[in-house]
């Protein structure tokens, strides 16, 4: 059709080789024409490209919760909140509606600081997990999900099932200064830490945020067509490791273990490298502490003094 259009323009024949042999002066509009014809059918036989899929790199999200739990903010406040949707609701579906969701706590309810991680139920449904440390009220934001959710009822893209938007009550919180589940411990462990959650340490927030995670980060080959983690530019932004040179290595040296079985070793042909199997001491974080409080500091438009 453009090609047509081209040559009625012009006043010239349609065929490269009808204009070859009307004019020498017109050749040029013959190779124009060869050309535009077989851009177009390169473009009518292209493959269509494959849909990207990801995988959740575990590492990469337990630097970030382990960057965000050792904030000085985190102390006043941190906790998880899960997020769950309508059984067999699409995947596209579910985060077209977590991503509006999350701007309405951003914009509307004071989420600044997060990092979520995407979660495939047993139903097949996806479920996420924030940690943040920032207050967010469980019935406004349960209502601002509902709200979310009821948009995308209403507009054909999944249904309601067994709930429905003045039943939904999806949004669940659970926080280390008020916490409601057992964590690995006897039930007179657990009552002694409600009467003590005031006096947590940066360990136990650390421990409380790994162990969380655990669970939802299991299924190592679980293949997602979006981003199974993302975090906020404030913690994106964190260091989460420290080179040292050898001086400053001799520094930390004392307050490490000299026990082989506190490390995973990894020996390669140029470096040996040493895992800590627990956490190592908090001195050694004093540096990278430092540093990160400053930038969120600064992030957030705070004296770091």
């Amino acid at each position: 059709m453009l090609t047509l259009k081209f040559c009625n323009y012009l006043g010239l024949p349609v065929s490269a080789e009808a204009l070859k042999s009307s004019s020498t002066n017109v050749a040029n509009y013959s190779a124009y024409i060869t050309r535009y014809r077989s851009i177009r059918d390169a473009f009518d036989k292209q493959q269509p490209t494959k849909k990207r899929v990801y995988k959740l790199n575990k590492a990469k999200v337990r630097k970030r919760i382990i960057a965000l739990c050792r904030l000085k903010q985190s102390y006043k406040f941190l906790a998880f909140y899960s997020i769950s949707f309508p059984a067999k609701a699409p995947d596209d579906v579910i985060y077209e509606i977590f991503n509006k969701w999350l701007t309405t706590c951003r914009t509307h309810h004071g989420l600044k600081t997060y990092v979520w991680v995407a979660e495939r139920q047993k139903n097949g449904t996806l479920h996420f997990h924030i940690l943040t440390n920032n207050f967010l009220e469980i019935y406004k934001v349960n209502r601002a999900m509902a709200k979310c959710i009821n948009t995308s009822v209403l507009q054909g893209k999944l249904s309601w099932g067994q709930s429905s938007l003045t039943l939904y009550n999806g949004v669940d919180v659970d926080s280390i200064q008020h916490t409601k589940r057992r964590q690995g411990e006897s039930r007179a462990q657990y009552r002694w830490r409600l009467k003590e959650q005031k006096k947590h340490t940066i360990k136990e927030r650390v421990k409380f945020a790994t162990r969380y995670m655990t669970k939802y980060m299991s299924k190592s080959d679980e293949v997602f067509t979006h981003l199974p983690f993302h975090c906020s530019r404030d913690i994106s932004q964190l260091f989460t490791s420290l080179l040292l040179s050898d001086k400053d290595f001799e520094i930390y040296k004392q307050y490490l273990s000299d026990n082989p079985n506190d490390y995973i070793v990894y020996k390669a042909e140029e470096r040996t490298t040493f895992v800590f199997k627990t956490a190592p001491p908090d001195i050694i974080f004093s540096v990278l502490d430092k540093l990160n409080n400053m930038l969120y500091d600064m992030y957030h438009n705070k004296d770091p003094n």
